[in-house]
């Protein structure tokens, strides 16, 4: 694959050009090439100020899913670089030139962190424990044809800690129409617009809001040791060549954590982790609605939610209790565990299909080992935070994190037949 990268006025445009290789590579896989090109606009940032290892790195993270071979950047980057990603990447190769003259990135002495920016809860509970100079870059997603995605809720978030003394950068960007279907090519792809200000916002490193359930995988199947996991080692490494550094300050909070810190951060009313609905107004028919309302249910004893409702009239919330293993069933199981069934009768058969019998209050603590995710510049500050909303787990409960496993419960007949009757439930609601 070749790419191009011009500017058009404010606005940086990224040209893919696939060949043989790339073309027999995306024949086997699940997603495809939809677009061929990628338009970033970086608020008139000359394409000359960007450091070309940023430029580079971006257009791996853009281009990761549909490469075969090779991989030509559109303008040469520091041998550091090129060096750190050939080692790193394994499916392909950069055949780019590299410029003995170009200096590698190196953050400033006043340097910040910046954050790949949602809008979400996760997202806002790590800029609550983030150094207060962290810069949230949100990544604004083009809305077309029939898309559900809405964009009002985080647009006016933003605006509103902007007003409030946030640097927040928010940026038009299209790359998820890159893939077929829509998304993102890669994990970090939307990082992109944060990398590419790197140099002029003098970052040190990208956050992202990951939490425990998805960096450790409590709440699937088995634990993973995700400081020496494949996924740590790709992603940082990348980041590392071109003189960044992953960070990820959420990473060993429980979704049930973060919710906690939403509730006692003054940051927490400008969170909204629905992408479907009006700020202030969730569509309660989406997935991430239904767990984080039958969560906020379970933490709040007098709050009010129509879960019946919910589940009834969403074919989408019905599909996701239905997988095998729950997405994020530790959590399911945390807030089922909190209800009061006397008000909820309707959720027996969502309750007798979770292990009950899992004590989960670890999930309101902070699963210290997670501390190496963290820029060293920046844990100090990131720990006295976070221990300001949630303590620490003890040695007992982190054991049960790392030896997490459920397939036992999952094989259990038991169990396979709770998970049937929760999906032959579906028209007695």
């Amino acid at each position: 694959m070749r790419v191009s990268v011009e500017q058009n006025r404010s606005k940086l445009i990224f040209e893919l050009e696939l060949d043989d290789d790339d073309i027999a590579h995306l024949s086997s896989s699940k997603i495809s090439i939809g677009s061929t090109t990628a338009t970033i606009d970086l608020e008139g940032l000359p394409l000359g100020e960007i450091h070309p290892d940023f430029i580079g790195l971006s257009v791996i993270l853009m281009c990761h899913p549909f490469t075969g071979n090779e991989l030509h950047l559109p303008m040469p980057v520091s041998l550091q670089f090129l060096e750190g990603a050939n080692d790193i990447l394994s499916r392909y190769k950069i055949k780019s030139d590299s410029d003995s003259q170009l200096i590698p990135y190196k953050p400033p002495p006043r340097s910040r962190p910046g954050l790949a920016f949602s809008g979400g809860a996760d997202s806002i509970a790590a800029l609550s424990v983030m150094p207060g100079n962290t810069v949230p870059v949100f990544m604004n997603r083009p809305m077309r044809g029939n898309s559900i995605y809405d964009s009002d809720a985080p647009l006016k978030n933003c605006e509103i800690l902007k007003e409030i003394g946030y640097d927040v950068k928010v940026i038009d960007c299209d790359l998820e129409y890159l893939r077929h279907p829509v998304g993102f090519p890669s994990d970090l792809a939307h990082a992109v617009p944060c990398i590419l200000l790197s140099e002029r916002l003098g970052l040190d490193s990208i956050a992202f809001g990951t939490i425990l359930e998805s960096a450790y995988g409590i709440g699937h199947e088995h634990y993973i040791d995700y400081p020496n996991s494949s996924h740590c080692k790709f992603y940082g490494t990348l980041l590392s060549a071109a003189g960044l550094q992953l960070s990820l300050p959420v990473g060993g909070v429980s979704e049930v954590g973060t919710a906690m810190i939403i509730e006692n951060s003054p940051l927490g009313e400008y969170s909204q982790s629905c992408i479907r609905g009006k700020k202030g107004k969730p569509c309660m028919r989406c997935w991430k609605c239904f767990r984080k309302e039958s969560l906020s249910l379970a933490l709040n004893a007098d709050k009010i939610v129509d879960l019946r409702s919910m589940m009834k009239n969403s074919s989408e919330i019905q599909i996701r209790l239905s997988d095998y293993p729950i997405s994020h069933e530790n959590v399911v199981t945390f807030s089922m565990l909190n209800i009061n069934f006397r008000d909820y009768p309707y959720m027996r058969h969502l309750r007798n299909r979770l292990n009950t019998k899992l004590d989960l209050s670890l999930l309101r603590r902070w699963y210290s080992p997670s501390v190496v995710l963290m820029p060293e510049r920046h844990r100090a500050t990131v720990m006295e935070k976070i221990m300001s909303f949630l303590a620490p787990m003890s040695e007992s409960q982190e054991e049960v994190i790392r030896t997490w496993d459920m397939s036992g419960f999952l094989e259990l007949d038991s169990t396979k037949k709770a998970h049937f009757d929760l999906t032959s439930s579906w028209q007695d609601l």
